[in-house]
């Protein structure tokens, strides 16, 4: 189309541009509810997909942990009598263990009680106080062991620190060195003077007795050391076919082959339900959701295709106004309100052709 024929065309021309933007705007609306509807349509597949998706999910989970749970509950219950035999068995060999020192240890024991029995007698006979025999006594004038050792270390403590540092620094109610060395003087005298004092009256007095009594102090803690020694090596023997644990040995074999065959049944189990019932689940779950989906992906194809024409219809008539009308009129005059204008100029007998409205229109009404 020339120049000349546009522009030297009337009312018919107008009417046929406005025909064709009048169809563009059609087609626009048009693929403009297309493209929502295309939107809408898609966001209703995905949101039954992951409806489908989470029923799938949490029923596989439900089904799943009540397998778990019914072979954990018997598995619980076999765990349980393991524990309640191994107790009754524990309290039987630690009876028979109990028995056993008692009975490897009975000579040691009563020849303990015989020295016990002796020196107390010798106390009586010869009047030696009581509290002679006693280990803080032998600790303090006839130290022979570590313990003892330990004792005196103790006594030095509580007589040279502890006593008069306690009362200078939490009895008086100022500090003075002068009370710190009166309180150790007559610490001191009370203690090293009680300490001579129970010495002269005992053990000069009664030394031989004392000596003698250590002696049997001494073959005393020799027989309780051999004692230790029998109950270490009982409770370190791991031969128990003395204390009769037969029955509860065969018991405890017996549960944890059926513990064991519990497990291996809960494996096989959840191994068929995620290779197996998994897909049953999903293929009936889905079936429900199948339809609905089918039909909006079908209806989907049909908007994408009407969408395809409308935009193949848009970019037609766009490109035909663009290289037919817009160069002659101009771009900004392309409209439906302006060409409805030029309609008006030229049917008022303002202009008798296109290129005269135009002329009129922008000297008049711009």
């Amino acid at each position: 189309m020339d120049e000349g024929n546009l522009l030297t065309g009337g009312v018919d021309k107008l009417n046929e541009i406005k025909e064709n933007l009048l169809e563009l705007r059609g087609y626009q609306d048009n693929y403009e509810n297309l493209v929502i509807e295309e939107d809408k349509n898609e966001k209703s597949i995905q949101s039954l997909e992951k409806a489908a998706s989470d029923e799938v999910g949490a029923i596989i989970k439900k089904r799943r942990t009540e397998i778990e749970n019914a072979y954990d509950k018997q598995l619980d219950k076999t765990k349980a009598s393991i524990k309640k035999i191994k107790d009754k068995r524990d309290k039987r060999k630690n009876k028979k263990v109990s028995e056993r020192i008692n009975e490897e240890t009975a000579s040691l024991q009563e020849e303990n009680r015989r020295l016990k029995l002796e020196a107390k007698t010798l106390f009586k006979q010869k009047h030696v106080p009581s509290y002679c025999n006693t280990k803080l006594y032998y600790a303090l004038y006839y130290p022979r062991y570590f313990s003892d050792m330990a004792i005196i270390l103790f006594a030095l403590l509580l007589t040279l620190l502890i006593i008069p540092c306690g009362i200078y620094f939490f009895i008086l109610p100022e500090e003075r060195i002068f009370y710190l060395v009166l309180i150790y003087i007559i610490t001191v005298v009370i203690f090293g003077g009680l300490y001579l004092l129970i010495g002269n009256h005992t053990k000069d007095k009664h030394s031989d007795i004392l000596k003698q009594i250590r002696e049997l102090r001494h073959d005393i803690i020799n027989n309780k050391k051999k004692i230790k020694v029998i109950k270490r090596n009982i409770k370190k023997d791991r031969d128990e076919s003395a204390y009769g644990l037969e029955n509860f040995d065969v018991d405890l074999e017996k549960l944890d082959s059926e513990a064991a065959e519990i497990a291996e049944q809960k494996k096989e189990a959840l191994l068929t339900f995620e290779n197996t019932t998994t897909q049953v689940i999903t293929s009936e779950i889905r079936k429900q959701y199948e339809e609905k989906i089918t039909n909006l992906k079908v209806d989907n194809d049909t908007i994408i295709a009407k969408s395809a024409q409308a935009e193949s219809k848009i970019k037609a008539l766009t490109l035909k106004i663009a290289s037919e009308y817009e160069p002659f009129i101009g771009k900004d005059l392309i409209t439906l309100d302006r060409i409805e204008s030029l309609i008006n100029i030229i049917e008022a007998g303002n202009a008798s052709n296109i290129s005269e409205a135009v002329q009129f229109y922008r000297q008049n009404m711009v």
